[in-house]
């Protein structure tokens, strides 16, 4: 069964939940990272059989990944305001990115903080790098401070 259609459903009748309330233990994220703790989401829908998922996130000013990061699943974002730096390059909304199942995207930091609009095709997992860490980025000093 896929997703039900959805028919115009505004953003602020969604409450806001904590993304690590959707991602929980289920990541397999290194605990030093601690990473999920700080975004909040909106679920727009969700697919209960495959577990493909549409979402709003929102991630405060300084918020950052340590590593750069792959999913079994291909992921579309929509950075619809802020911005956001991927590995060494700087974007700021609109912007689209899409990452298909396995490719390594990021380190993810964002100065002034972000709203994405995200699709995942399948449910939520990650796979960090040890090659590409947030330590050896040029915004790393700045996301600490």
């Amino acid at each position: 069964m896929t997703r039900g259609a959805v028919s115009g459903v505004r953003f602020s009748d969604i409450p806001w939940q904590s993304t690590s309330s959707l991602w929980g233990d289920e990541s397999a994220q290194p605990a030093e990272l601690d990473i999920t703790e700080y975004g909040l989401a909106r679920v727009l829908s969700r697919d209960e059989n495959t577990g493909a998922i549409s979402l709003l996130i929102k991630e405060p000013p300084g918020w950052h990944t340590a590593a750069a990061e792959a999913h079994s699943v291909s992921q579309e974002d929509i950075l619809l305001e802020g911005d956001c730096w991927y590995g060494e390059e700087h974007f700021e909304g609109p912007t689209y990115f899409n990452f298909p199942a396995g490719h390594f995207h990021g380190p993810m930091y964002t100065e002034t903080g972000a709203l994405w609009l995200v699709t995942l095709t399948g449910p939520f997992d990650v796979s960090y790098s040890d090659e590409v860490t947030a330590e050896s980025m040029s915004w790393f000093e700045r996301a600490n401070r």
